[in-house]
This record gives structure tokens, sequence and C-alpha cells, in this order.
């Protein structure tokens, strides 16, 4: 990625996106089925994925909380630098918030199948997806989602389908705050 982009573990967890349905398609964000509990998970994004569950998501080993624009900002690693960035956004109209950027002309979107019984979609200001990154929304109550911005180097074998590795963290988060991590 150009030193001129932000690279996608730091990007705002609620990006604009772009389209990837045909011009003039206009989808609606689904309702959440039950909300989540993610009190004790916003304000501590760390928590979200026990170390079990980041090394299965990615051999990841370290974490480090930051500042986000909008809330906390949890970053997994490994030793190569490799990156899952984890975030809540509440009360910031959820998915929707998603949906309705689906049509800007840079950047990305794609409807992604349900995680864990909850509507999700692939979206980004830029799109990182053919050089290693991805980022995922993830509608936990109709008013709030988490993303989860995965950044990988090319020689990472996670390289050429980041968006595959987003999924299955956010699958991993969806366990934790459903009481099964």
């Amino acid at each position: 990625m150009s030193a001129c982009t932000t690279p996608v573990s730091q990007q705002t967890p609620m990006a604009t996106s772009g389209p990837s349905t045909p011009t003039g398609t206009s989808l609606t964000a689904p309702p959440v089925p039950s909300p989540l509990d993610t009190a004790k998970v916003e304000q501590d994004p760390c928590s979200a994925l026990s170390q079990a569950q980041a090394a299965q998501v990615a051999n990841l080993t370290s974490n480090r909380k930051s500042d986000g624009n909008v809330a906390p900002i949890c970053t997994w690693t490994d030793s190569d630098h490799n990156s899952v960035a984890i975030g809540f956004v509440p009360a910031n109209g959820g998915l929707a918030t998603v949906y309705k950027n689906q049509d800007n002309k840079s950047g990305y979107f794609k409807v992604a199948p349900d995680v864990g019984g909850y509507p999700a979609a692939f979206f980004g200001a830029a799109d990182f997806r053919n050089d290693g990154g991805c980022q995922i929304a993830v509608g936990v109550k109709n008013d709030e989602v988490f993303t989860v911005n995965v950044e990988f180097q090319n020689s990472s074998p996670y390289y050429s389908d980041p968006c595959a590795i987003s999924a299955k963290a956010a699958e991993a988060v969806v366990s934790t705050l459903k009481g099964g991590a």
C-alpha cells in the first residue's frame, strides 16, 4: 500500500464506501434479529477476542488498544506486522449507515454473508482487497456495528483473500459476544 494512503488498520471504523452493486441499485440494511450486549467490549475491544481466538484467526500474537476517531480500536498483530483491528461503533446508525454509503463512487461495498446470524457488509473508503486489506461491518444492534479491518503483507498466506479473514475474525467476535468464547 502506498505511503500516501491510510492503512486499513488505522481507518475510521465507519469509513464511507463505494459500489460493488450496479449503479442505481440501492439496498437497505436488514434489521438485527436479536441485539447483542456490547457494553463490556465497547471501551475494551481487545476483550472481544481471546488469545486463542486471535491465534486461530490468523496466528496473531499480541494486541494493543488505541483511540480511534469514533471509539477505541484493538489491533492484533503477528511478528510480520500483519494486523486485524476491531472497533465498536455505538449509536451511529448501525449497519444502515454503512448501507447508505453504498452508492459512493470510490471504495467498495458488498453485502456479506451473515456472521453468526448477524447482518454484515464488506466496505471501505478505498479498495485494498487486492492489496491484502479488507473491512467488514457487522450489525449487532440496529444502531450499532463493530468493524474488523485486516491488513496483510504480501508475504502473508492471507494476503490473497483478506475478506475471508475479516469474516473469520468477525465470527469469533460474535461468538465472544454470545458468551461462547
